[in-house]
């Protein structure tokens, strides 16, 4: 039997200013089973990161005013923790790869100190017992010469380097959950694949629940089982990654898809979404999407479409769609 590790319902992250509201996240639901992977994408600014932030509940500090009908990480209702008892959820029961990695890391403090700081936090272990496990986790995630990069400091290491820390910081409490928030934006396409191939197989070996974060579907196409694609706060497709890519059914999806480079296609055709992402304190009527889509209808302009599951449970927003799969 399959065991859900994240489980939100009804989402809703609106951040108030002086000029009016901006409005992030515009109730999503979200699930992941245990040894699952998926995948969160979207354009830059489409609501991804917030996602992720307040499933962590780490916009305490923003503002922002968060709602959902549920927010449970394995059983436990987070809204209900303190934020002491956040703290202690945090690194032990979830845990977050940052796509900068130099930003994420303090750079005043060796490597090695800041995985101890896990360790002793989570685990009440001494110093020496930390530093033990420190370089431990430093090996498994393959950093060379681990003990010499212990005493290392951030600016010290490579890219690739410091992307292996995080995701040794982010397994070394064995967490249900772990977020990985476009974690190789900032690395060489070489050393992405690197990255990449070692998230997704210590999630596998250590069958853990991911949720990936990318505006890049060349990044999800080996590693997720479930595709969830986010446009202006709202979730607009989810489906199998496996019939997601063979089979795209919202207009954003194929655009998505479509924009990247194929190895196989020779003369090198790839479709650009128009425009951008709409201004989310103004957002249009109807189906957001709509003055960007080239398939849009009066209805499209008109009318929010609602997130229909279709007879194959694949989820869908779109006019066009819902007209296509009626009886």
């Amino acid at each position: 039997m399959s065991e859900r590790v994240l489980d939100i319902r009804n989402l809703k992250v609106v951040f108030p200013n002086e000029l009016g509201i901006i409005r992030a996240v515009e109730g999503i639901d979200l699930e992941i089973e245990k040894g699952k992977c998926v995948a969160l994408v979207g354009e830059s600014g489409c609501g991804k990161s917030v996602t992720s932030l307040a499933s962590m509940k780490l916009l305490g500090n923003s503002g922002a005013i968060v709602r959902a009908d549920k927010m449970e990480l394995c059983g436990t209702d987070i809204r209900e923790l303190s934020d002491k008892d956040m703290q202690d959820f945090r690194g032990k029961r979830i845990s977050m790869i940052f796509q900068d990695a130099l930003s994420a890391l303090n750079p005043v403090m060796t490597i090695g100190k800041q995985l101890d700081e896990i360790f002793i936090r989570h685990f009440n272990v001494s110093k020496k017992e930390a530093k033990e496990h420190s370089i431990e986790a430093l090996k498994l995630v393959g950093v060379p010469d681990p003990a010499v990069r212990y005493k290392a400091y951030p600016h010290e290491l490579s890219g690739g380097m410091r992307q292996r820390v995080l995701i040794a910081m982010a397994f070394a409490c064995n967490p249900d959950l772990i977020i990985a928030d476009e974690p190789t934006t900032a690395l060489d396409v070489t050393i992405q694949a690197q990255v990449l191939d070692l998230l997704s197989d210590l999630q596998k070996s250590h069958h853990k629940a991911l949720l990936l974060i990318t505006h890049d579907f060349s990044v999800v196409v080996h590693m997720a089982d479930e595709i969830c694609v986010m446009y202006s706060g709202k979730i607009v497709e989810k489906a199998p990654a496996k019939e997601l890519f063979r089979e795209p059914l919202h207009p954003y999806t194929k655009g998505l898809i479509g924009s990247v480079a194929k190895m196989e296609d020779k003369k090198g055709k790839f479709i650009q979404i128009p425009d951008s992402l709409p201004n989310p304190m103004n957002k249009p009527s109807g189906c957001y999407f709509h003055p960007r889509c080239a398939c849009a209808t009066e209805k499209c302009k008109t009318y929010m479409p609602p997130l229909r599951t279709l007879e194959n449970g694949r989820q869908v927003r779109c006019w066009i769609q819902e007209e296509a799969h009626e009886p």
